[in-house]
């Protein structure tokens, strides 16, 4: 068969293998659907990112964005390769810490929450990002060794408009003039330690667009310094380091992204007669997308107008194609020596028409019964999944020196309805 396949897969005697594992076996054997990482993948994921960036800085931190995916095993593991975190709300930062990180090795960078989350982290001694002055100004009694503002910058990129993270329209970060504000009362406060973050992009695989941010954030950062009389400790670059979801797309080149930054770096720090600061950088889907596969079953095929390829793999598990239009490969794992020639969008279970986890996919002919492979749901897959409908939650496996241990189980009816308080109304209805 012609085409290109994902990596880490091979065809044995008609089967999808993935990462030496027979799907096909394996959804036999555990039921579907589940999702099956490899922990390998996961730490070779992270270890090129970090070898790229130690190539070009001295101290730079790489912290895993949770919001990509919480399960604590896969913390674990990252946190065992030396990985931070960065979390985005305080039950982020509480399995962080469940998994054995350091709170030195967390980061917060949330938006719109309470004071207690705030002091939450305070207290634990987590660096914050600020989102706000009015953020900012909750705890300003209260405040962090290191203050840091997530700073809006006038240029964002994104792969679909809802995670463009910055520029004109985004929700996220504030306004250099204010956060300038905010730096100036924590020094009146006697706040000695200052960091700066920025957030601009998202799932970005040009290493040109990483070259732009850093000369934005340094702009600020000279006029924030020059004002205040201040230097930063830390530059937070934040995330958006891509990955192709399409076999055919090329793969972001990380050296080159973190070459870019560094002469960026380089040239603003040499002029300034000073040592590069340490940098940050907040990669999720990078280092966990493609160590995750999705696997589910066929229940039902519609030869109509249009087809409709149904599976037990819903909005409720997988919501990006829903909610951006995004794309995930899909391949039928035990007709793997068939031709792709049958036109179908393929549904999930769920009371929604946007229930689609693809549309107009080239897929082998499908028969009831049939087990469904889809590819980059390690990242934003189980972080985003939702009960709705009733469904249940799948299990998530992972495939460790050679063995699959199972890292989450299944829900069951009891999971949906633990924290529900049934009402009998002791009034009774008359005519």
């Amino acid at each position: 068969m012609d085409e290109i396949l994902p990596r880490y897969t091979e065809i044995i005697d008609g089967n999808l293998f993935w990462y030496g594992n027979d799907i096909v076996e394996v959804a036999k054997d555990y039921g579907t659907p589940f999702i099956i990482y490899s922990e390998n993948i996961l730490r070779g994921n992270y270890r090129k990112i970090k070898d790229a960036f130690n190539k070009y800085f001295k101290n730079v931190s790489i912290d895993f964005a949770i919001k990509s995916n919480f399960n604590p095993s896969l913390i674990s593991i990252l946190s065992s390769e030396g990985c931070g975190m960065d979390a985005s709300s305080v039950n982020e930062i509480k399995i962080a810490l469940l998994s054995g990180v350091s709170p030195d090795n967390i980061s917060f960078t949330p938006n719109n929450v309470t004071i207690e989350e705030l002091k939450f982290a305070i207290d634990k001694n987590i660096t914050i990002n600020f989102d706000s002055l009015s953020q900012f100004r909750m705890v300003l009694d209260h405040l962090p060794e290191i203050v840091s503002f997530r700073i809006k910058i006038d240029y964002g990129k994104g792969e679909f408009p809802g995670i463009k993270t910055a520029g004109k329209g985004a929700k996220f970060g504030e306004i250099p003039e204010l956060a300038l504000q905010g730096y100036r009362e924590a020094k009146e406060k006697g706040c000695r330690m200052f960091g700066i973050h920025v957030m601009a992009g998202s799932n970005v695989r040009n290493a040109d667009h990483f070259k732009l941010v850093a000369q934005k954030i340094l702009e600020v950062v000279k006029n924030f310094e020059e004002e205040l009389g201040i230097e930063f400790e830390f530059v937070d670059m934040g995330g958006g380091f891509g990955v192709p979801y399409r076999p055919e797309e090329d793969e972001l080149d990380v050296m080159d992204t973190a070459k870019n930054i560094a002469d960026v770096f380089k040239a603003f720090y040499t002029e300034k007669g000073r040592e590069i600061p340490r940098l940050v950088i907040e990669p999720g889907r990078y280092i966990s997308s493609n160590s995750g596969l999705l696997v589910g079953k066929i229940t039902d095929v519609k030869r109509q107008e249009s087809n409709f390829t149904g599976t037990d793999i819903g909005m409720n598990i997988l919501m990006r194609p829903a909610l951006y239009g995004a794309y995930h490969h899909i391949l039928i794992a035990n007709r793997m020596n068939e031709e792709r020639k049958f036109k179908t969008d393929v549904t999930g279970q769920i009371c929604e028409n946007t229930d689609r986890i693809g549309k107009d996919v080239m897929l082998q002919e499908p028969q009831i019964g049939d087990i469904v492979a889809v590819f980059n749901c390690g990242a934003y897959t189980m972080s985003m999944a939702s009960n709705y409908n009733g469904r249940l939650l799948p299990m998530e496996l992972l495939i460790s020196d050679g063995k699959l241990i199972t890292i989450r189980e299944k829900d069951n009816f009891q999971d949906i309805v633990r924290h529900t308080k049934f009402y009998e109304s002791a009034k009774t209805l008359k005519d």
